[in-house]
């Protein structure tokens, strides 16, 4: 379908994202203005111990002003590919690293206002590893297996859209 934007007015630039209104023309001829979060992207990864066992986070969130349970993420930098991404976060956020990586699924993560392409990877063959985390997160690594994530997941104690996405896709890849 095609569409044409107009005019594009910047309201706010922040250090990840870009507030834009665009006057746009939509495929069925109306005119209208859409307000868009541009995001340049975002990885999120499952580490697999060699038993089965996956690492999630219990990261404080100041947007929400609680500590919830994730799997590792971060915002893709310019000019960095994906899994690049990937191999750096999970290191700053687990402390460790992974030999071997699939990609298992690519979503967007609110498409009705925002342009943030998820990218899901599951890691394997984890080693410890170190490098310094990011200063403005508070994080800590749990090591579970599968089905208590999944319990967390049932039980809403998981209520982290990427974090449901990655595990339920990761597990469902292994039932096959």
């Amino acid at each position: 379908m095609k569409f044409r934007v107009e005019a594009e007015r910047e309201i706010y630039q922040a250090r990840i994202i870009r507030l834009v209104a665009k006057d746009l023309v939509l495929p069925n001829g109306r005119k209208t203005t859409f307000t868009i979060v541009e995001h340049p992207g975002a990885v999120a990864i499952v580490p697999v111990h060699a038993n089965g066992d996956v690492v999630l986070l219990r990261q404080f969130r100041p947007s929400i002003g609680e500590e919830i349970y994730e799997i590792p993420a971060g915002t893709i930098e310019k000019g960095e590919k994906p899994l690049a991404t990937a191999k750096r976060e999970i290191i700053e956020e687990t402390g460790f690293q992974a030999k071997r990586w699939a990609k298992i699924a690519e979503f967007y993560t609110a498409p009705g206002f925002c342009t943030e392409l998820m990218h899901v990877y599951v890691a394997r063959g984890l080693e410890p590893a170190s490098a310094d985390g990011d200063a403005d997160e508070i994080l800590r690594p749990v090591r579970v297996s599968i089905d208590a994530a999944l319990k967390l997941i049932r039980n809403r104690k998981i209520r982290d859209a990427k974090t449901i996405a990655g595990l339920l896709i990761y597990h469902g890849s292994q039932r096959r």
